[in-house]
């Protein structure tokens, strides 16, 4: 009876798999029919009745874990010299071109014929289907029965049906939101739809179990966490929960916040809780409260920058090390001696005096002086120009030198002397068309873009898969952060600039100079946004006189 392997539906169970068809009968077979059919007997190597595999020479049964436990053969792997079983010979087909064991044999490596990634082949080509790697292979391509697509997917999820992994991650999300009574709520609604519509459902299966910010989204489905910034402040910041109230702000279910002003406010609130002594609290709640945290500056979209905050937090850190500096020498702020005062300023130079001053202002530390001011530093500029303008024209016209956005983030670094903390911040608002020029707003006065920079510019914000944070994306961001609605957020930024090879502070330094140098200060100190007092200092630094220039202008 002759018979092949073809694809098609087996006639005992219906299901579309692999089958051994029978052409004299004309129907087809699967291989687990097939098993579930052969008739079993009591293995001589475990005693189990079951599917036999092999015979002993002596006629005894071997099922197929006996078999391969005490399978022998007498052929010698090339590779490791070891007497026994080959998984390739010589002369076989692919890339078996020695006998190999087991440990020594490898898979080929090929471009898989699904996905198209170089992997480990797991099914190789036929006449009518290509290579697989072992992840496609587990997924195969499949007609969903439940919305009718063709996608990845599993035959037999869908109670002996094929469901894909778009739909299957669907119904394991709405059982995970389902509220005690049994439906989601209404704030959480366009969470889900985030959740469902993301391009990559396998891997938000694969890894249901290890995303914390998932258990925290579900426990405030089920009421066991508060749908609140307080009730997510209780927990600790770690990144699933700063991932997860980006997403729900941006999804309206909850109130915007200024996160470097709430992140502020409680690490001011942490230090003061550390200092014992009543009427030194006392000072640092004022200090930190009104002096650094109520008069930290906010950028133009009206939120403190984190370069803003984390100058904030070292001037809190600095008056918390001195309190406990004099707790600890047994001083308080009446009786400090200058001997003290010289101690702790002594182990660290780099100590910011700005507490002390605001102490000796307020009429503390009768008994000490401040140090003599130490006279400021020029601005590290030790970047040769022309090497810093090279960079800039590679970085514009060689596509492949980096991404958009770092080659667009790093011409506004190296041209314009723009701080990484402003270039996250930009807008597609700032970008302006105008008799087939394009500007972009830096300072007062809107910064000409000629090309290519243009052409970087406005083909920003670029696309990108960050999971369900793609769907709640803020488009209005130029450089678009990971967490939903947020921008890029500078260390990222300028981790990425220095992978270019630019030192963000020594490349701004140089750029400053070659623009104090060649253009008025007070032209492009509105151009580029800087303070006139800045960009006059800056052209005295480069020895540039502008003194015969005309300040009219339109």
């Amino acid at each position: 009876m002759a018979s092949t392997i073809v694809r098609g539906a087996c006639f005992r169970c219906g299901r579309e798999k692999n089958l051994r068809w029978n052409h004299s009968l004309d129907r087809g077979e699967c291989r687990a029919c097939r098993a579930s059919r052969a008739p079993q007997q009591t293995c001589t190597g475990c005693g189990r009745q079951r599917r036999i595999n092999a015979r002993t020479p002596d006629g005894g049964a071997l099922c197929v874990t006996c078999y391969a436990r005490t399978r022998t053969g007498d052929d010698g792997c090339e590779e490791c010299g070891a007497i026994g079983p080959l998984a390739a010979r010589a002369g076989g087909k692919g890339e078996a071109s020695r006998n190999l064991c087991t440990r020594c044999y490898r898979n080929p490596r090929r471009p898989c014929g699904i996905c198209g990634r170089l992997k480990r082949i797991a099914l190789k080509a036929t006449a009518t289907s290509p290579d697989v790697c072992p992840t496609c292979y587990q997924a195969p391509v499949i007609d969903c029965s439940i919305c009718g697509q063709q996608a990845l997917g599993r035959r037999t999820t869908n109670n002996g049906r094929p469901r894909c992994f778009a739909c299957q991650a669907t119904a394991q999300i709405d059982a995970a939101l389902t509220g005690p009574n049994g439906l989601i709520r209404p704030e959480l609604l366009p969470v889900r739809d985030a959740l469902t519509a993301t391009s990559r459902p396998r891997s938000l299966l694969t890894n249901w179990h290890d995303l914390a910010s998932l258990h925290l989204l579900a426990e405030i489905a089920q009421g066991q966490l508060g749908l609140t910034h307080d009730a997510l402040d209780a927990r600790p910041q770690t990144f699933s929960v700063t991932y997860l109230r980006a997403m729900l702000v941006a999804a309206d279910a909850l109130p915007p916040r200024d996160e470097n002003a709430a992140r502020l406010h409680r690490y001011a609130a942490h230090a003061v809780a550390g200092v014992d002594d009543p009427e030194l609290r006392g000072v640092l709640t004022r200090y930190a409260r009104w002096h650094v945290v109520g008069r930290a500056k906010t950028n133009r979209h009206g939120e403190i920058s984190t370069a803003t905050a984390d100058r904030c937090r070292r001037d809190i850190q600095t008056a918390k090390a001195f309190i406990d500096h004099l707790t600890a020498h047994h001083h308080d702020l009446d009786n400090c001696p200058q001997s003290c005062l010289d101690a702790w300023i002594t182990v660290d130079r780099s100590r910011r005096l700005g507490f002390i001053r605001w102490l000796k202002r307020g009429g503390y530390l009768p008994r000490t002086r401040l140090p003599e001011p130490v006279p400021g530093k020029d601005p590290r500029h030790d970047i040769d120009p022309c090497q810093q303008l090279d960079l800039a024209r590679r970085l514009l016209h060689d596509a492949d030198s980096a991404s958009i956005e770092d080659r667009a983030a790093a011409c506004l670094v190296l041209l314009y002397a723009q701080p990484i903390t402003k270039i996250v911040t930009l807008t597609t608002a700032d970008i302006r068309a105008a008799a087939g020029d394009t500007y972009l707003t830096l300072g007062r006065e809107p910064l000409l873009l000629l090309p290519p920079l243009d052409a970087l510019i406005t083909a920003l914000p670029e696309t990108k898969q960050f999971g369900t944070a793609s769907a709640l994306a803020d488009p209005r961001w130029l450089f678009s952060g990971k967490n939903a609605g947020t921008h890029l957020q500078p260390p990222s930024l300028m981790a990425r600039m220095n992978r270019l090879g630019i030192t963000t502070r020594a490349s701004r330094n140089t750029a400053m100079l070659h623009l104090a140098s060649t253009t008025p200060p007070a032209v492009f100190a509105h151009l580029i946004g800087v303070n006139l007092r800045t960009a006059t200092r800056w052209t005295e630094l480069s020895g540039a006189i502008w003194n015969t220039y005309a300040t009219t202008r339109s």
